[in-house]
């Protein structure tokens, strides 16, 4: 009989002792729980991944810290982001500018390439119009290419699409863009003109592969591909 109440008794603690998971969520929702109880807190030693023991404050101090160094690396990153973005808007006004003052098709093809290279960083330029030239005469050019349907067909999904595509090309789109240069080209981006591309593409290329990628945000490219594609249809034969 003894024994069984010693046995009782002994369950009965343990069942009433709380579990880990019990403790954790009390504390969370407590959390000023060692305010009025310096010497408990005293004696908190926390594992450190060294293996030495810290205090919680100092753990916590710690882990701030940490935090802290995150969210700075972060806003820094926004920053420059926010300061590149600017420059580029800068560029974007000042080419739309040089854009209204141009007079002729062949200049305005020359000027969107020299531009693009020069201003917006681009490592190669290559523009594709899959319609004529609005006056009717032969443009021997590579910016029209011989075959405009297979052109389209290569890049049907990118032009249906309506907006920019960012990030690798397979070799054949980039053997029919960038030629006999389409191996230096890490990473790309791909701007339909016109509504569903109708009037052609304009694809930026750079040796870098991170350079364009498909999570950046393409706002800016959205902008440059409208502008573009309002210079071009005064010289196009868009049917309209």
């Amino acid at each position: 009989m003894s024994n069984q109440k010693t046995t009782a008794s002994k369950s009965a603690n343990t069942g009433s002792q709380p579990d880990e998971q019990s403790v954790a969520d009390y504390l969370r929702r407590h959390p000023g729980f060692f305010e009025d109880k310096p010497t408990l807190l005293a004696d908190l030693r926390v594992p450190h991944a060294t293996g030495s023991a810290v205090s919680l404050v100092e753990r916590q101090v710690a882990v701030l810290r940490e935090s802290n160094a995150g969210l700075q690396k972060q806003l820094k990153e926004l920053v420059q982001v926010a300061r590149e973005n600017g420059q580029l808007n800068v560029q974007l006004h000042k080419f739309t500018l040089q854009i209204i003052e141009n007079d002729s098709l062949d200049a305005l093809l020359v000027l969107i390439n020299k531009q693009l290279c020069r201003n917006f960083s681009a490592s190669r330029v290559a523009l594709r119009l899959l319609v004529g030239a609005g006056d009717g005469k032969s443009v021997s050019r590579d910016e029209f290419p011989a075959d405009a349907d297979a052109f389209r067909g290569l890049f049907r999904r990118l032009l249906s699409a309506g907006k920019p595509h960012c990030g690798p090309l397979n070799g054949e789109q980039l053997v029919a863009l960038f030629g006999e240069q389409a191996e230096s080209i890490a990473s790309s981006a791909v701007l339909p003109l016109g509504k569903q591309g109708d009037l052609g593409l304009l694809a930026i290329g750079s040796f870098e592969k991170d350079r364009y990628h498909t999570s950046m945000d393409t706002s800016f490219l959205d902008n440059l591909a409208e502008v573009i594609t309002v210079a071009m249809g005064k010289y196009l034969d868009t049917g309209s």
